[in-house]
């Protein structure tokens, strides 16, 4: 059965577009067949945040009753996608609210997911795009502003829908939120904690995502772990010579006495 879930977040800049397109294609690799739509319409990023310009249909031209959805679809990194324009004159005359109707029209059972790389906040642009999925991750950090825009906007949203929470840049603050407190206070489930990672800094810098670029880094490693989680499978993780020196350092300093 096919997977309709939003990539929502309270606010702009937690890393949403980054996390669906990475996700997705750490979902490819498990053999999944994935597609990312654009519907952030007023600020897109996905084709480039994806390392792609090579597309000639957009969801404008799908919302505006240009082209068949079907018909819309390109591919790039093993994942299925449909761009939105750069253009701001194809915003004219756009009816977002019939998103869903669309969706209804892929070949659905082909398909495993369907993630909509939803505009942030609670504009008229994301609501129509949250009420067209059965599903919403949202991003977010693990800290208190952008914890409190996720709860506000789950209480706006029909109860009947399926949260759960992704935090992302986990470890790039001093006062963050741990996973068993942000699940106490948003009272759903962490599915996963994608680390702060310079890689992916480095990676959206050159319009490369990250597990493509830098495989084995933190960040690329735990979008693996995250796919693997939905798919029901299991991934073993050695640690690299970094990340056992950190270890052994943390062991030696637990005994050291201060008093």
């Amino acid at each position: 059965m096919t997977r309709i879930i939003a990539i929502a977040s309270g606010k702009g800049g937690v890393g949403k577009t980054t996390f669906a397109t990475n996700l997705a294609i750490a979902l490819s690799q498990f053999g999944q067949r994935v597609i990312v739509i654009d519907c952030n319409l007023t600020t897109p990023h996905l084709s480039y945040y994806l390392g792609s310009d090579e597309y000639s249909v957009t969801i404008n031209d799908i919302l505006k009753g240009k082209v068949d959805i079907r018909r819309a679809v390109s591919t790039h990194n093993g994942v299925m996608f449909i761009p939105a324009s750069l253009n701001p004159k194809d915003l004219v005359d756009l009816e977002i609210s019939e998103l869903k109707l669309h969706l209804q029209k892929l070949n659905l059972p082909l398909i495993d997911f369907v993630f909509l790389d939803c505009a942030p906040g609670l504009g008229r642009e994301a609501i129509s795009v949250l009420q067209a999925c059965d599903e919403i991750f949202f991003v977010t950090t693990p800290t208190i502003p952008n914890l409190m825009d996720v709860k506000r906007t789950m209480s706006v949203l029909s109860p009947k829908k399926k949260f759960s929470v992704d935090l992302n840049m986990v470890g790039s603050g001093k006062y963050e939120f741990k996973k068993e407190q942000v699940k106490e206070l948003l009272k759903v489930p962490v599915l996963g904690e994608i680390p702060f990672d310079k890689n992916v800094i480095d990676s959206v810098a050159y319009g490369i995502p990250v597990i493509k670029m830098k495989p084995k880094s933190p960040a690329s490693i735990s979008y693996l772990q995250l796919a693997a989680k939905l798919v029901g499978e299991e991934i073993k993780v050695y640690p690299t010579l970094f990340h056992k020196i950190c270890g052994m350092l943390k062991e030696k300093l637990s005994k050291v006495s201060f008093l």
